[in-house]
């Protein structure tokens, strides 16, 4: 029995067209695999805090110590032990919203996620593979002010996840183009994508 673990960052919730395509993976994952279980978390309902120098040495002091099973830890060690990831998050600002980027700092910590030895950084994530799902107002493929995919990839090699793939929505938004067929093709994407997985 494989754990998939969804990170859901639709901050604009139910008219949110990236969630359409979390929706679809969930869906045609399920319908692959009815013996994995799903566990979702919804970033916009939760009281997730970004580092201060307080949190931050408290944390730090806790790692030290090795106290891997604290609460501090708790989205940290979920992510660790997921057999797979699906991220779904729209694009902002060249890269992906805050609230999945104060998501990555909670989990982010050496001996929950990474660890390190004098050869360098390696991880410590089960998951086999991840899959981030995004919608761009604009069209973004290929260039190298589209940060949000290229964040994702790099985060994998950072946690020790082997396979990365993306599905996006490109120009989903420019008034001479198709927004809805737009959709409509990443939707058939993200379902052939999930068959690979």
């Amino acid at each position: 029995m494989k754990k998939i673990l969804v990170v859901d960052a639709c901050v604009r919730r139910e008219e949110s067209r990236t969630k359409k395509m979390m929706d679809r993976a969930v869906d045609t994952l399920k319908e692959l695999h009815p013996d994995w279980v799903f566990e979702i978390v919804t970033l916009m309902d939760l009281d997730l805090k970004y580092w201060n120098t307080e949190s931050l040495k408290a944390r730090d002091e806790l790692l030290a110590r090795k106290e891997y099973s604290a609460p501090v830890f708790d989205y940290g060690n979920q992510f660790r032990q997921a057999d797979g990831i699906i991220v779904a998050a729209p694009f902002w600002d060249l890269s992906v919203p805050a609230v999945l980027k104060v998501y990555i700092e909670n989990i982010s910590a050496e001996g929950i996620t990474f660890g390190c030895s004098a050869e360098g950084l390696y991880g410590l994530c089960n998951a086999q593979w991840m899959l981030f799902l995004t919608t761009r107002g604009g069209v973004w493929e290929g260039s190298d002010m589209e940060i949000g995919s290229r964040y994702m990839k790099a985060l994998c090699s950072f946690f020790g996840i082997d396979s990365y793939s993306c599905v996006f929505a490109d120009g989903i938004d420019m008034a001479d183009l198709d927004g809805k067929q737009i959709l409509e093709d990443a939707l058939e994407k993200v379902e052939k994508t999930c068959r690979t997985l």
